[in-house]
């Protein structure tokens, strides 16, 4: 009975009818403005931001580019943005408010200057972006909006922002007015913090030695609290202390990384059994030598005709002895791909072109395109799976091509019901209806990618609201349900902390996935059920920084709806590390009582006969038969 009970009410969880079809993507509405920046805001809610330019949609007498999108509804409210965020860069603080900074000057239509040069005028009445630095806290009445009007030190375009593990920010590199690649003239070899920890940048010189391809510079923050920076062929551990080099890393021999060569990217999985080690992955892009990327006009050759390129790698940066690994190829190559987590912890990958890179161009490649350097979307997705054996750890089984040509400043990030939101694509200075290939337009259409698994019944959504750093640890109950009625899904539930991170450029810039340390219990009265027993994060801000994130809930790789959570204090500044209670042992099912009465079953002309063999007193049965069934009715009963 309890069997059927349970059946009853897995079947009772089936969804009855949606229209998202597991696999596949469709298209769910249209923002008002194109997405070249994409951030989980709030629950059902994202923040989307444009450069400035001529999208439809007007507030305050000029053309909208910012918006908030209700993904459930597909309803948007415009926000209110001034200044320029033309390839600014961006990140969540420790208090749960996201900083923009940087972009370029007031422009006109086309993205032509002003005149005068840096003055609030028509058509567009946008703000100098150069310095900016912009701050957007979520609220749930509706009515929070970008606040404006303070300043950074230097001007900043194309600047990486990362997270600290005190919840500030460090925000490093970018142009001060170029364009296609940094100049020695124009590059900011520099970085600074948010709050401002003084009035001047830090010089970084290994900024200044990978001119020309060093723009929003491939940086994480390492557990021992420096930074792993990528820029050309190079990349180091930067001592933040210091201010210098701790360590130069292998150069890698592969394509190059960050824009304009824009290769997938994305820190690999942060779990228990790894010991929290950090490995980044890198795809795609393009291979070209150094002296081809040419200067802030465009690159000294047609890159239309350049095949991205296909080649994976890896490295851990603080191992004992860092290399450049080759992973497994991509099925095909890519330039401006996109790496999103999913709750289980595989990486999605999608978006981007076959041909070119980010970027464009007035030089006139091919008046087709107009002046997009990329060409030949590509559509079809893939799953990575990042501890399956090397040679099968992409996979396309099961999943469909996406609808929408995605092409420079499309974005994806991953929404807490599991999904994944592709948005935004415009390789052009303006909003453009005009090109003939049409796949090079302003996009607004908004498209949601399903997982294979989501359409199955699901685990119930945590009910945490926080999560500190070391201390003691949590429980979780799970039903049946929760298990799909085998008490042996509890060995493999687990529950997981995505942040999806800011995402421009084909980088979700600050995304990380951590699994939390837990142990299980299942029901002791034999009953389908248990207790997930959860550590907080690990005692060490810097592996995964304090800000907001998502929690799900994952069993048998199937993960609950996502639960938005505060990671740290809430606060910026040093954070409550504590002492990690260990976790209890799992406790399996108790075996079967010994209480229990054994039967031995007989055979004779075609009837069983079942005997009582224990010799517990404690049975009160009579010896001899208990109860005699035909075969033919034994068959139906197993039947059944």
């Amino acid at each position: 009975m309890e069997k059927l009970a349970a059946l009853a009410a897995l079947v009772s969880s089936l969804p009855v009818a949606t229209a998202a079809t597991p696999g596949r993507s469709e298209v769910v509405g249209k923002s008002q403005v194109s997405a070249m920046m994409l951030f989980n805001s709030s629950p059902g809610r994202v923040v989307i931001l444009d450069k400035t330019e001529g999208n439809a949609a007007q507030i305050d007498g000029h053309p909208a580019w910012g918006e908030e999108f209700d993904t459930v509804t597909g309803v948007s409210r415009l926000l209110r943005v001034v200044t320029n965020t033309f390839c600014a860069g961006g990140m969540s603080m420790g208090n749960g408010t996201w900083g923009v900074f940087g972009g370029n000057e007031n422009v006109r239509a086309n993205g032509t200057s002003t005149e005068p040069r840096f003055s609030i005028s028509p058509p567009y009445m946008d703000g100098d972006g150069g310095p900016a630095a912009r701050f957007y806290t979520p609220c749930n009445d509706g009515n929070c909006d970008w606040v404006e009007g303070l300043r950074m030190t230097r001007r900043r375009w194309y600047a990486t922002v990362e997270a600290l593990g005190d919840g500030t920010l460090w925000i490093g590199g970018g142009i001060g007015y170029g364009g296609y690649v940094s100049t020695p003239s124009d590059n900011e070899a520099s970085y600074e913090f948010w709050p401002p920890r003084g009035a001047d940048p830090v010089p970084m010189g290994f900024l200044s030695s990978t001119v020309p391809v060093n723009l929003y510079p491939l940086t994480w923050l390492m557990a021992s609290g420096r930074l792993f920076v990528q820029a050309g062929q190079e990349a180091i551990l930067w001592d933040l202390s210091s201010a210098s080099v701790a360590k130069y890393l292998p150069s890698t021999s592969g394509p190059m990384k960050c824009y304009p060569s824009s290769a997938g990217v994305a820190m690999l999985p942060l779990i228990p059994s790894y010991n929290y080690e950090q490995s980044l992955l890198f795809c795609g892009g393009v291979q070209r030598p150094l002296g081809e990327w040419g200067n802030a006009s465009g690159p000294y050759y047609n890159i239309l005709s350049i095949p991205a390129s296909r080649i994976c790698e890896r490295i851990t940066p603080e191992s004992e002895n860092p290399v450049w690994q080759r992973d497994d190829d991509l099925e095909e190559g890519r330039s401006m791909g996109s790496f999103v987590y999913l709750p289980d912890g595989k990486l999605w990958f999608g978006q981007g072109v076959k041909k070119g890179n980010a970027g464009y161009s007035n030089q006139g490649f091919s008046q087709y395109l107009g002046t997009s350097l990329g060409d030949e979307p590509a559509f079809q997705p893939s799953i990575y799976d990042p501890y399956a054996p090397s040679g099968s750890r992409f996979s396309t089984q099961g999943l469909k091509n996406m609808t929408v040509p995605r092409m420079y400043h499309s974005t994806a990030v991953l929404l807490d019901d599991g999904s994944i939101l592709t948005a935004g694509s415009n390789p052009n200075s303006d909003v453009t209806w005009s090109n003939p290939a049409g796949y090079t337009n302003t996009e607004y259409h908004v498209e949601r990618f399903y997982p294979t698994w989501y359409n199955q019944p699901r685990p119930t959504q945590p009910n945490v609201s926080e999560l500190g750093y070391g201390g003691g640890y949590f429980e979780i109950v799970l039903s049946s349900q929760d298990l799909g009625g085998s008490l042996e899904a509890i060995k493999s539930a687990k529950m997981t902390v995505v942040r999806s991170g800011f995402a421009t450029h084909g980088v979700n810039f600050g995304q990380r996935f951590l699994e939390l340390n837990s142990t299980y219990t299942v029901n002791q009265d034999g009953s389908v059920g248990g207790t997930l027993h959860v550590s907080n994060m690990p005692p060490n801000p810097n592996i995964f920084q304090p800000g907001p994130a998502m929690l799900f809930l994952v069993v048998n790789g199937i993960p609950s709806k996502g639960r938005h959570i505060m990671v740290g204090t809430g606060q910026l500044g040093d954070q409550k590390v504590l002492e990690v209670t260990p976790l209890p042992e799992s406790r399996e099912a108790p075996s079967p009582s010994s209480h229990s009465a054994a039967l031995a079953a007989t055979t004779n002309d075609g009837w069983v006969t079942f005997t009582d063999s224990s010799s517990n007193p404690s049975l009160q049965f009579d010896s001899g038969p208990i109860f005699v069934l035909s075969v033919a009715a034994l068959s139906a009963i197993l039947i059944l």
